[in-house]
């Protein structure tokens, strides 16, 4: 028998709705079944404030909230951060059927949902069987509160053998329970009688995240293909094989998985973050600025909005602007970086980093408007104050501040600021490597250095069998694409010095030499060029009299 709504008078109960005559009308519903104690929220921030003030029993929330987060954001964020107890039933209200706010929502596991319209009748039914689960599942979940997941594990083992109407639930439970005191066979022999019984889905994908933190790898990624195969809305198999692909090393793969899952669910944040991140790293720009798109238009005002999600996308978008050779595609990527700029500068003003990161777009954007950053100086200003504020500033922060400095044309003042990163972060041979990549090939793209790569290998052939006007030719071809990059301009030199034979080169020829020599002066005596750098400039201080400048 269920219970009686007289017994749970005292219940507490938060409605959130962001209009205030359907919170009137839906109180109005709930004091008539005689419940008296019921908070409202018009919004977010409002409703956050009761959940963390107040112990409810009931959280019953819209879907839309004009402002700032919808209600699956708001659940989320409460469950993430701790401050909805597992023992406050909520309930999402919503008008809702297309299938991206659907799988949305379903994604973050409401108790239950109430679609709008509802009838008295309906809501006082739902009423009676929310607080007879809650009642029943009590005991469980205030020790799901407290984290005792030996408690956990004791008492859903009881509603199972007991065979309680909420066995499904303490399943599920008991297993989290044995996952987290880390019983892995126990955990797989209670999977195997669950899916003797029936086959559940969510048994399945236990059974091969088991398989991953076993480190069997092949056996889940095949497993899981074909739990998708059956299964295409169970989203978290997704990610699971995303995870598992990206364990075996294969980003393609990954970013395909990545890109099925956003398909049926694009509203998580964290799914199209990732999408982003791995589409970067496989060269595909463009769905890399896409998934930057959605994930600044979807992080702000949530758990998610970051300086980084702004620096992230006008990373990824400057990046693509450098590639992309259609002029109306060129002009709605800049207005995007313009709008992501914006809103870093906004929502994040005491952020130092974000300070550094946006002087720097604002020089790279170059918007007329802005007067200050279209003046003299600004660039020497923003690499004096990056280089005082090193504590502070991020290493791919540093890294795009360098990039653009360059791109402006401004090559000693980026390299005075390479060099006093390299100094900063001597410990980080991993950064030092991309600083000493970013100085040799400073606006050169992908493609392009992969050019200037094959054009140096076919100087090198020519080299070798002494056919050095060739070799020439293509080094300085090669150098069109990668113009600072001290193993071109040294093979280049070296080959221009012998194309002579035993004469004297011209002075034409040594002086295209010793500007060449010059051009690469910032090397830092541990790059594997340097000693090679030192005797060619000394061969050439000999042949003009000492015309490159000694460091």
């Amino acid at each position: 028998m269920g219970l009686d709504l007289s017994d749970s008078l005292n219940k507490h109960v938060l409605l959130v709705d962001d209009f205030a005559n359907v919170r009137k009308s839906i109180k109005s519903m709930i004091t008539s079944i005689g419940l008296r104690n019921v908070f409202e929220a018009a919004h977010g921030n409002e409703a956050t404030r009761i959940v963390r003030e107040q112990k409810l029993d009931i959280v019953m929330c819209d879907y839309n909230l004009e402002k700032g987060k919808n209600g699956s954001q708001l659940l989320e964020e409460w469950r993430k951060r701790g401050w909805l107890s597992h023992e406050t039933f909520f309930v999402m209200i919503t008008a809702e059927t297309s299938r991206d706010r659907v799988m949305g929502t379903l994604e973050f596991q409401p108790d239950d949902y109430l679609a709008k319209p509802f009838a008295l009748d309906t809501l006082k039914q739902r009423l009676v069987r929310w607080m007879d689960r809650q009642e029943e599942l009590r005991p469980v979940n205030a020790a799901l509160d407290r984290g005792n997941w030996e408690e956990v594990a004791k008492m859903c083992r009881d509603l199972i053998k007991n065979k309680s109407r909420y066995r499904p639930w303490a399943q599920r439970k008991y297993h989290q329970a044995l996952l987290k005191t880390d019983r892995l066979d126990d955990a797989t022999k209670f999977l195997g009688m669950v899916l003797k019984e029936r086959e559940y889905p969510w048994a399945r994908l236990e059974v091969h995240r088991i398989q991953v933190a076993r480190k069997e790898l092949p056996k889940a990624e095949k497993g899981l293909r074909t739990l998708i195969s059956k299964e295409p809305n169970l989203i978290d198999a997704y990610d699971l094989l995303a995870q598992v692909q990206n364990m075996l090393k294969q980003p393609e793969h990954v970013q395909h998985t990545l890109e099925q899952a956003l398909e049926r669910s694009p509203l998580n944040i964290p799914r199209q973050r990732s999408l982003a991140k791995v589409a970067t790293g496989n060269g595909d720009l463009a769905t890399a600025t896409r998934a930057y798109k959605e994930v600044v238009n979807l992080s702000e005002g949530t758990m998610h909005d970051s300086p980084d999600v702004y620096k992230d996308a006008l990373r990824a978008t400057r990046t693509r602007m450098a590639l992309e050779t259609n002029e109306a595609q060129r002009r709605r990527l800049r207005l995007d970086a313009m709008t992501y700029l914006k809103k870093l500068m906004k929502n994040f003003p005491d952020d130092a980093d974000g300070d550094l990161v946006s002087r720097a777009y604002r020089a790279f954007l170059n918007d007329p408007q802005d007067v200050r950053a279209r003046a003299d100086g600004f660039i020497k200003e923003l690499a004096q104050k990056a280089s005082r504020k090193m504590e502070e500033l991020s290493q791919d922060s540093a890294v795009d501040i360098a990039e653009i400095i360059y791109e402006k044309g401004e090559n000693e003042l980026a390299d005075e600021l390479i060099d006093k990163l390299r100094d900063y972060h001597r410990s980080s041979k991993a950064f030092l490597d991309r600083l000493n990549q970013v100085q040799t090939e400073p606006k050169t793209t992908a493609e392009m250095r992969e050019k200037a790569h094959h054009l140096n290998i076919q100087g090198i052939e020519h080299y070798k069998k002494k056919r050095y006007s060739e070799a020439v030719g293509q080094f300085e071809e090669a150098l069109e694409h990668s113009p600072r990059h001290p193993g071109i301009i040294l093979n280049l030199v070296q080959s221009s010095l012998l194309e002579v034979g035993t004469g004297t080169p011209s002075k034409q020829r040594l002086d295209q030499c010793v500007e060449l020599v010059k051009r690469i002066s910032y090397l830092p005596r541990d790059h594997y060029q340097y000693e090679r750098y030192l005797t060619i400039r000394t061969k050439l201080n000999d042949l003009t009299d000492g015309a490159v400048v000694a460091q």
